[in-house]
């Protein structure tokens, strides 16, 4: 496990971030014990929006009502109910979204954000890790160098 990814966990800092491997089960295992709840967001077949949408609506098991769009994300985001150290959620292999889709994979991220901020001013914790092939598709977010095998 690097020390980057052991220190920001252990750190508990709510935002958005890159990295550009897949995070082994034993580096979960490391959030866990440090009382984050890990979610799992796998996006290899999303290619847009709804899918997005559904994708993150169903491991996040957001309510029956949910609106599918940006502003229904953000506020079922806001209303999680979190592990005591906080929420991490891994968007797991989000190339295909981001590549094919940017703007929309950008307001995602937008709202992430926005999310992991509110959590913040709450002294709770949103971490959001999207796993990326390249740093281009996301160069706005701060790289995590991920642990590897």
């Amino acid at each position: 496990m690097t020390k980057q990814f052991r220190d920001i966990i252990a750190s508990h800092p709510s935002g958005v971030f890159r990295g550009h491997a897949a995070i082994p089960d034993r580096a979960l295992e490391f959030a866990v014990q440090r009382g984050m709840a890990v979610v799992p967001v796998r996006l290899a077949t999303v290619r847009d929006k709804k899918g997005f949408l559904n994708a993150v609506a169903q491991a996040l098991r957001f309510p029956d009502y949910f609106g599918h769009n940006w502003d229904a994300f953000y506020d079922c985001l806001i209303e999680l109910a979190h592990g005591d150290g906080g929420t991490l959620m891994l968007l797991r292999e989000a190339s295909n979204f981001a590549r094919t889709e940017p703007d929309e994979f950008a307001a995602a991220l937008a709202a992430m954000q926005d999310a992991a901020d509110y959590w913040k001013e709450k002294g709770k914790v949103l971490t959001v890790i999207a796993e990326l092939e390249t740093p281009a598709l996301a160069a706005e977010l701060k790289e995590i160098i991920l642990p590897t095998a």
